[in-house]
């Protein structure tokens, strides 16, 4: 009997062990971010577009939900799957709504825009913007990339006081067109983006500024989603 023990114990030992590194890899799985980057895109003729990239092994399936808002959920895939991906969206009552919903972990991010349809908008909202996109990189930051058109002013602020990342639009000579900028999530750890277009160039007339198109990105920690 004395003998079988410490036979008994070594296999005891060696089951724990591979229990225990079976539980740490499901556990490093779990909690794994399929979503590494994605850019939000809306090119000169207002139509919006969203290109993501996820780990291996992502399933990637979109749905429109009842409120018209747009579900992108990434679960775990048996078979190998492409990791580079590209959806295109419209605009509903001059919003819209992009989910994505990580089913390993929980993980949801939400990104809300607001804007005008560009076939339905009047002068003013258009003139200034051409086109932008906003990027979440793999190291968390955002990247904005914004076109203006000919003869349009530019001014990029930080308000403090709101938690909005502003980029103020009037008419004014210029030879800049092309932009971009590299900007940190708030403590908030929500994005908020707002082009301001001014009707007038003195900005002292903040009745005739236009805060359109609009942009809300927020990682949710709650269940509460859309």
């Amino acid at each position: 009997m004395n003998k079988i023990t410490p036979l008994f114990l070594a296999l005891t030992l060696i089951f724990a062990s591979c229990s225990s590194t079976e539980n740490d890899a499901e556990l490093l799985q779990k909690n794994e971010t399929k979503l590494k980057s994605y850019t939000l895109k809306r090119d000169a003729n207002g139509r919006y577009s969203i290109d993501f990239d996820v780990k291996e092994n992502t399933e990637v399936n979109t749905f429109k939900n009842s409120d018209q808002s747009n579900e992108i959920v990434l679960s775990e895939a048996v078979q190998k799957q492409a990791q580079k991906h590209s959806n295109n969206f419209n605009l509903e009552n001059d919003l819209l709504k992009i989910g994505f919903l990580e089913e390993n972990n929980g993980k949801k991010t939400q990104i809300t825009v607001e804007d005008e349809n560009i076939t339905f908008a009047k002068k003013g909202v258009t003139e200034f913007l051409n086109n932008y996109s906003v990027t979440k990189n793999e190291d968390g930051t955002f990247t904005l990339d914004f076109q203006v058109n000919e003869n349009v002013q530019t001014e990029f602020i930080y308000n403090d006081t709101k938690e909005i990342y502003e980029v103020h639009l009037s008419s004014g000579l210029t030879k800049n067109h092309n932009f971009s900028r590299t900007i940190e999530v708030p403590q908030s750890n929500i994005l908020k983006i707002d082009f301001v277009n001014h009707k007038y160039s003195a900005r002292s007339q903040s009745e005739a500024a236009v805060r359109k198109p609009n942009v809300v990105i927020d990682d949710l920690a709650s269940s509460d989603y859309f």
